[in-house]
């Protein structure tokens, strides 16, 4: 059984901060260089310098995070709510032409041991990224962003109450990010909207979208703080719980894009081709582009492109029929099965890949199609890891919008 409550959020307070734009910040792990420093230039408050803090001089950089976020609240320029609620939140954002809206909700969602029970993790994780996220836990004691679950919604309640409630009134906040995305931000604490959305998800699992090094992180943490809480009655500590953002899998505007690979092994054409013949047929291709559309065509049939040094392009389809499995697994499971993880680079733009080989700092790279929704949740709920950067739920669940103390109980 899945257990989300609201929480009060920990938010950055209107009266001090007239545009929430200048202070949110994308989450850690998608922040380059450029970005950064634009980012701490933008305003004082920035969550950028606690969500992604860098080392300055001699300090601990975690326990200088640590200053800013208790800085921050004693000068309230972030405040928390009174009332425990679900924050719903919405995302507009393009897609080459096409619009789309993602929709769901923030909530408290109970921490299971990563890999049991009923929030299912999909990918596999980086112990380095971890740590961090640990250390910085342990300095803030909070939530500074959040993960990203999707749950199954088979009678679309959680839907409908989710579009009703964002129609009816208008948002608690509004910002907009350098990649063109709207966010908006709605806060429901009525007993209505909590009974409904905690039933739908008592009975679904919960697929972790984005964030498995947040979500383990969240469990080594509660495990550390379990075993020096003194307490007799520990079952709603705030530790226990991870802030998450939900969204039904039916969700229209749940966009799912695929990360590319680039490899980097000198072996000659002959020897990829014995990989992959045994498995695939190799279809020569003429130009990018045309490799390019076919990526965008392929729909669900678990095939993928191949980039040579030299400029060679291949279509790959396996054979036998149709697969019941995502491309990116045969891919890793067959063909790089026996590759180091440090001779790969991804990347969500194919462009980069051949820049990758032009640089010398690749040999091949292979291109993905995007993941076909109904066979990523068959495979999570059989409870098959992927292979570490599957997938690439666009756009981020944007940091700042609501945050969440690990003090105390929900």
């Amino acid at each position: 059984m899945v257990e989300i409550l609201p929480f009060a959020a920990l938010r950055y307070n209107p009266n001090k901060v007239s545009n929430l734009s200048k202070v949110v910040c994308p989450p850690y792990d998608v922040i380059a260089t450029p970005e950064y420093h634009k980012l701490l230039e933008r305003d004082p408050a920035n969550l950028v310098r606690v969500e992604l803090p860098l080392s300055q001089g001699k300090g601990d950089r975690y326990e200088g995070a640590a200053r800013y976020w208790r800085k921050w609240q004693r000068d309230r320029i972030i405040t928390q709510d009174k009332e425990p609620s679900f924050y719903g939140y919405e995302q507009r954002f393009t897609v080459g032409t096409e619009v789309f809206t993602r929709r769901g909700f923030f909530a408290a969602l109970k921490i299971e041991r990563p890999g049991k029970g009923h929030v299912r993790p999909h990918e596999r994780t980086f112990p380095k990224h971890k740590e961090d996220r640990l250390r910085l836990m342990r300095a803030t004691h909070a939530n500074i962003s959040p993960i990203f679950g999707i749950f199954f919604d088979r009678k679309a309640q959680a839907q409908k109450l989710i579009e009703e409630r964002m129609t009816a009134k208008p948002p608690l906040a509004v910002s907009r990010d350098d990649k063109g995305v709207t966010h908006r931000l709605w806060r429901w604490y009525d007993p209505v909207a909590i009974k409904t959305l905690t039933q739908v998800l008592r009975t679904e699992d919960v697929l972790i979208a984005d964030g498995h090094h947040r979500y383990e992180t969240s469990w080594n943490y509660a495990s550390e703080q379990d075993a020096k809480d003194r307490a007799k009655n520990k079952r709603h500590r705030a530790y226990k719980y991870v802030m998450t953002f939900l969204c039904p899998l039916d969700d229209p505007g749940l966009v799912i894009q695929p990360t590319h690979r680039s490899i980097r092994w000198s072996v000659p054409f002959e020897e990829w081709q014995k990989r992959i013949s045994a498995d695939c047929a190799m279809q020569s291709v003429d130009s990018f582009n045309g490799l390019l559309s076919k990526l965008r065509n392929a729909g669900t049939q678990p095939a993928l492109g191949m980039i040579m040094e030299g400029g060679r392009l291949f279509w790959l389809k396996p054979k036998g029929g149709k697969s019941h499995t995502l491309p990116v697994v045969h891919l890793h499971n067959r063909i790089l099965k026996d590759i180091p993880l440090e001779n790969i680079t991804y990347s969500q733009d194919p462009r980069q890949m051949i820049q990758n080989i032009h640089r010398a700092e690749a040999n091949v790279a292979f291109l993905l199609p995007p993941p076909d929704k109904a066979v990523f949740a068959q495979i999570c709920r059989g409870g098959t890891l992927l292979p570490q950067k599957s997938t690439y739920f666009y756009p981020k669940v944007g940091t700042g919008f609501v945050m969440r103390s690990l003090d105390g109980n929900v």
